[in-house]
């Protein structure tokens, strides 16, 4: 075995050798196929920092591109940014790694490093295991091949070591197996070397791909992001035997054209037709049915999700300092302070929709400012609609907003999540935390106004109509939210259950004793196991994050991802605008509780749609890694729609109300 540098007197030795056997046991050995002639040579070439906007203008790789399947590379791992070390210790571990950039190495990892960074990265939130993929690949008798020290950190075993370490391709391809490949070119180029860059690392893969053998595959990867500046989107592509000209997918990302960069290693097990290890996090990348676009499409999914990384923080800060004003504004004993808070609100409350809906107009192409635009535009609308309603049908005023949001929301579910993605406060593929189905933010959204619509819907009709009613809302939210080919969103699910339980209850005019909320605990319980078993018994590559938590569960590993949720939900309380919005809106509603209580108890529906959001809240801020940050946009999503309907109107509504709370 070779370590992490270069082994050339191992490799003439291992040479020497393997000539030595075969003129005495030729004849035998040709009779007898071995092991290692079965399997598939596989190439991967880690090219850092390689974007799709290189690909467009690198013939070569475009070339291959053009035959292959292709997907856009998440390289995210344990930081907010990629270097070089630490995406190829990932392809290594097939899961999210650590590890130090050192200044002026460009991507290489010093051997001696390496029992480090395996007790750091075990200990790290992801207890990633360096080694993974060489430790595999070496047991099923497949040889792990580094040209050059740097690719050994890719394949490398647990206790650091690869088959061999060589100088060129055509060296590695006479030992066969898995190769690795680095080519560190477009690193740490400037903007003026890029250029040069690219022709130097587009004829670097064109001898590659020229010098590989029939039937071999070779994968390549933009491993990292710069060595300098943020995230960004990279390009893979796959070539060789089955791999058909489309966009690439895995379940770990569930939308093509993603995959991940952790998903790499897995990927090259199934094709070594290797079992992939329960401690690999990645799934190994497919080929969808969808056709490949221009490239420009996606050099345009990389420039949506960098905006959007610097515009989500923002539009989150204005909204939560808008709604802390209003709650501030609606405590005073003014008559003025309160009215102006009422018209503030009535602009805030349609915020948190548009913050997904604005993503319909392509607006990072034009600047952030035109988001701003949108934004205001729908804003102003929405608040302009409640007024007009609430002026003939004050209790509709309550709910416009909430159903225009609903709606909105249920129906992109439904056509495929496309608002969502990359959305301010929606889900940036940089983040790799979801590609599909509903995010935390869009449930908090979604979910709290479909109690609000549910409960004073349902509080308005006589008992068995409004129960029906309010029960067919919050079962389409259930649906939407939780089915693994729509919303997949578990934590939703154990947040939504106990709030329409407890919705459904208040409404029936049916009294809660432990023994009901016992009850609701068990229902929460068995609809998500459902949910969850259903999504497991799917085949491992096609399963959600929701199944694999369940073979988690059974085998290992669960506790690894609880820890990781616990810390972030933690972390989440940390000194940001929605750990003050959360703390005003407790403070405010200990010292306003009677008068909350009457305008809450003024109208049917209203108290029970109180209740359950009020649940909804504190369940999913526990058990969702966004923590305090869902609880923020619940109280921004209730509060400033009941409020920005006016007081008047909650209390006009229990004038002609079917029955009471």
């Amino acid at each position: 075995m070779s370590r992490l540098v270069p082994g050339g007197l191992r490799l003439v030795a291992v040479t020497l050798i393997g000539a030595l056997g075969v003129a005495l046991f030729g004849s035998s050995a040709a009779a007898t196929p071995s092991a290692r002639a079965a399997q598939p040579v596989v190439v991967i070439v880690a090219v850092p920092d390689l974007l799709w906007s290189d690909v467009a203008v690198m013939p070569h790789l475009d070339a291959v591109a053009s035959r292959g399947a292709v997907g856009e590379l998440v390289v995210k791992t344990a930081g907010g940014v990629t270097r070089c070390p630490a995406g190829l210790l990932a392809v290594s571990a097939g899961n999210r790694t650590e590890a130090p950039a050192p200044a002026g190495a460009r991507c290489a990892i010093a051997a001696a490093s390496w029992p480090a960074l395996t007790q750091a990265n075990r200990r790290s939130r992801y207890r990633a295991r360096l080694g993974v993929l060489g430790t595999t690949l070496q047991a099923g008798g497949v040889p792990t091949v580094a040209v050059g020290a740097t690719a050994a950190a890719m394949l490398a075993d647990a206790a650091g070591t690869v088959t061999a370490t060589v100088r060129s391709l055509p060296q590695a391809l006479r030992v066969g197996g898995v190769i690795g490949v680095v080519d560190p070119g477009l690193y740490d180029a400037t903007s003026q070397q890029r250029a040069a860059a690219r022709r130097q690392v587009d004829a670097h893969l064109a001898s590659i791909v020229a010098s590989l053998p029939a039937g071999a595959t070779v994968l390549i990867a933009g491993v990292s992001d710069a060595g300098t500046g943020s995230a960004a989107l990279h390009a893979v592509v796959v070539a060789g035997p089955g791999w058909r000209h489309t966009e690439m997918h895995s379940s770990a990302a569930g939308r093509a054209p993603y995959v991940q960069l952790i998903d790499l290693a897995p990927t090259v097990l199934t094709i070594e037709r290797l079992a992939v290890p329960p401690t690999v996090a990645g799934r190994p990348m497919l080929q969808s049915a969808r056709h490949v676009p221009p490239i420009s499409a996606f050099i345009e999914d990389n420039r949506h999700a960098v905006r959007e990384g610097t515009l989500g923080q923002l539009t989150f800060l204005i909204v939560g300092i808008l709604a802390i004003m209003v709650m501030c504004l609606a405590s005073l004993p003014l008559t003025l302070a309160r009215r102006a808070g009422g018209w503030l609100a009535r602009l805030v409350a349609p915020a948190p929709v548009m913050m997904f809906v604005a993503n319909a107009v392509p607006w990072w192409r034009w600047g952030n400012w035109s988001y701003g635009v949108v934004m205001a535009a729908g804003c102003i609308a929405l608040a302009v609609l409640t007024t007009l309603v609430m002026q003939s049908r004050p209790w509709a005023g309550l709910i416009a907003v909430p159903a225009c949001s609903f709606l909105a929301l249920v129906l992109d579910q439904l056509s495929g999540a496309h608002l969502q993605l990359s959305a301010p406060l929606g889900d940036n593929p940089l983040v790799a935390g979801r590609f599909r189905g509903m995010g935390n933010i869009d449930f908090a959204v979604m979910a709290t106004s479909g109690l609000l619509v549910a409960g004073v819907v349902g509080g308005r009709v006589r008992r068995a109509a409004g129960l029906a009613v309010a029960g067919g809302i919050v079962l389409v939210a259930l649906v939407v939210d939780g089915a693994p080919r729509l919303g997949d969103d578990l934590g939703g699910v154990l947040s939504l259950v106990p709030a329409a339980l407890v919705l459904l209850a208040l409404l029936a005019q049916v009294r809660l004793t432990w023994v009901r909320v016992v009850g609701v605990v068990v229902a929460t319980a068995v609809v998500a196991l459902g949910v969850a078993l259903a999504d497991y018994s799917r085949p491992a590559s096609s399963q959600t994050h929701v199944g694999r938590f369940v073979g988690q569960v059974l085998h290992g590993g669960a506790g690894t991802e609880v820890r990781r949720k616990l810390d972030a939900v933690v972390g989440s309380f940390g000194g940001t605008v929605g750990t003050v919005l959360f703390i005003v809106a407790v403070v405010l509603a200990v010292a306003h509780h009677r008068r909350l209580r009457a305008a809450a108890t003024a109208a049917p529906g209203v108290t029970a749609s109180t209740a359950a959001i009020v649940i909804l809240a504190i369940v999913a801020t526990v058990l969702n890694d966004s923590g305090v940050t869902i609880a923020a946009m619940v109280i921004v999503v209730g509060f400033m729609t009941v409020y920005g309907a006016g007081w008047s109107a909650v209390r006009a509504a229990a004038g002609d109300a079917g029955h009471g709370d």
